[in-house]
């Protein structure tokens, strides 16, 4: 199956990913994300692709899942996150991650990718291409991201492979890589 991850040069992408708490799935998915995507929508979020990680080249407790977002600005980031209903649950839902990474905004461009739910892709954190084969796309982190740990970097997507295997092994590279699968459009 595949789906078709539209970009816009005038917005902001943004790569989140987590570990949910297996006792706080129920919350997160039933209540948290209920209750603040029509806020978030408020601000201008849009999801570009929601995945699963596979693996990643992390210390520590791995994700699990991730998303791909676009916000308008990095004002409307900021904004939601200033927001008092966010305010009055962010504690909860800060406790209900074993793990979350977030607010890396990235320049975008205009495109429609289409990607295949049923085949795995690299993401890759480097300051240049450490792989011979050109990525589907490269995009440098925003001078203005909340979150600046990927600042010198770009977020690279590549079909996944037995280079991006090779990358994901060698600790001393310096570089972040995650393989992920993307899910299905929803409903």
């Amino acid at each position: 199956m595949t789906i078709e991850m539209t970009l816009s040069a005038d917005r902001r992408f943004e790569w989140a990913v987590g570990k949910v708490a297996d006792d706080k799935m129920a919350w997160m998915y039933g209540e948290y994300f209920a209750e603040m995507g029509p806020v978030m929508a408020e601000y201008g979020n849009e999801q570009a692709a929601g995945f699963v990680v596979v693996d990643a080249s992390i210390d520590g407790v791995k994700p699990t899942s991730g998303a791909l977002t676009t916000w308008p600005n990095a004002q409307a980031s900021v904004g939601f996150h200033q927001d008092p209903r966010f305010l009055k649950i962010q504690a909860e839902r800060d406790a209900a991650f074993d793990m979350f990474s977030f607010g890396h905004a990235f320049q975008s461009m205009d495109d429609v990718i289409t990607l295949n739910t049923d085949s795995d892709y690299a993401v890759i954190f480097a300051p240049s291409n450490p792989l011979e084969s050109d990525p589907i796309f490269d995009l440098p982190l925003e001078p203005d991201s909340t979150g600046q740990s990927y600042a010198g970097k770009t977020f690279s997507l590549r079909p996944w492979s037995d280079a991006a295997e090779q990358l994901m092994s060698d600790t001393t590279s310096g570089v972040e890589v995650y393989r992920i699968r993307f899910n299905p459009a929803a409903g």
